[in-house]
């Protein structure tokens, strides 16, 4: 670093105030040469840690804006220095990402919904107050954005050099320009951008390998695993001698779960089934909830056991299984309740899972419903009115 940062705090938790909880003042050059680069921050009863961290991620942006100034400081025009949204916002996600283990359910559920932002719109979104949901996604989608500019080849230099022309820039830059202009692998084409960014929050929604599945995954991968699906035998045409044979019965077929193998044992491709069965299982256990592994392996040993013809007391112990299966769901169940209850009792401060909830629910109780345009909509709409009327 090369411009230190005064951080100034005033008040106590106990004060009642109302306002912002941290505010940058105007950046001033010393005598001394040195940018003063402060953060005056505010303790009250309702603090703010969230806009605390940002605009501290904002100074910190300022002070690498301003680097290129340190040995020529009068060379700063001295216009106010701005940090783009998707940059601030990004840095801000990408930077909890990381910290918590790069979790992929965030990233995931965005490409799942795929309710993708594009890079356009990333980068000209306005600072401004978004709901929720709007929120999580424009974070998540930039700073998958910011990862991809940080990966490209000498990206960290390639960043630099870019917040260097953010401070020169008195205007509002198109920063699709200037990211061209700084990060050369972003040149090849129109699309370059938007192809590394797609990539990247593709790569963002893949389970890392620090990371397993939740109880109520385990239990959809579990059923999965259990589950048995063979088409009807075809018969095969006789050859030789075989067609002087009386022909043998054909298996119709079986949908259900390993437990009934008695049912499926005799078809051609049973034992091949309990096979498959058992690799998803193998698979699984890598993945699987903690609580699940023990239950899982035990799982396999019975279907391995079934597999080589050993079907004595197997179905008792598929049962025990599902009973202990049962057990460990319910812990869950009472597990969540119990910290649900803590959460709404006894948990200190406000819950902010909670206000989005509720300003979420707000906003679409104003919304309303959505209207359809379509034709069959539009008739059931002129029944529903004419049926109604007095």
């Amino acid at each position: 670093w090369v411009f230190p940062i005064e951080l100034r705090i005033t008040g106590s938790p106990n004060d009642v105030v109302t306002g912002r909880t941290a505010v940058i003042p105007p950046i001033e050059l010393l005598p001394t040469g040195i940018f003063q680069l402060q953060l005056a921050v505010r303790l009250h009863n309702r603090y703010d840690q969230v806009e605390v961290r940002r605009e501290l991620l904002r100074l910190l942006l300022y002070e690498m804006m301003l680097r290129p100034y340190a040995s020529n400081p009068d060379a700063f025009s001295g216009h106010a220095l701005q940090a783009p949204p998707w940059l601030l916002r990004g840095l801000d996600e990408l930077m909890k990402h990381r910290a918590s283990g790069r979790p992929s359910d965030l990233y995931a559920g965005i490409v799942n919904s795929r309710e993708i932002l594009s890079v356009s719109k990333i980068l000209g979104q306005p600072d401004q107050t978004l709901d929720p949901v709007s929120d999580a996604v424009f974070s998540a989608s930039s700073a998958a954005l910011l990862a991809a500019l940080l990966e490209q080849e000498s990206g960290p230099a390639c960043f630099k050099g870019f917040l260097g022309s953010l401070a020169q820039s008195s205007g509002t830059p198109d920063p699709g320009t200037l990211l061209r202009e700084h990060f050369p692998g972003l040149r090849g084409s129109q699309g370059a951008l938007e192809k590394w960014w797609s990539l990247e929050i593709a790569s963002m929604g893949q389970l890392q390998a620090n990371e397993f599945f939740t109880p109520k995954q385990t239990e959809e991968e579990l059923d999965q695993a259990l589950a048995i699906n063979l088409p009807p035998e075809q018969e095969k045409p006789a050859e030789g001698l075989r067609k002087l044979l009386p022909k043998g019965s054909l298996h119709p077929g079986f949908n259900g779960r390993v437990h009934d193998f008695d049912e499926f044992l005799g078809h051609a491709q049973g034992k091949e089934a309990i096979e498959q069965s058992r690799l998803k299982l193998k698979a699984l256990i890598l993945r699987a909830f903690p609580l699940h592994r023990s239950l899982l392996t035990r799982y396999d040993l019975v279907l391995g056991k079934i597999a080589l013809g050993k079907t004595r007391g197997a179905a008792a112990d598929l049962k025990k299984l599902d009973e202990e299966r049962a057990r460990i769901r319910q812990s869950m169940e009472r597990v969540a309740d119990y910290m649900n209850y803590y959460e709404a009792t006894q948990a200190e401060g406000r819950n902010e899972a909670y206000e989005q909830y509720r300003q979420i629910k707000d906003q679409l109780e104003k919304q309303g419903r959505p209207v359809r345009k379509d034709r069959i909509s539009k008739y059931l709409d002129a029944l529903e009115a004419e049926f109604s009327a007095p």
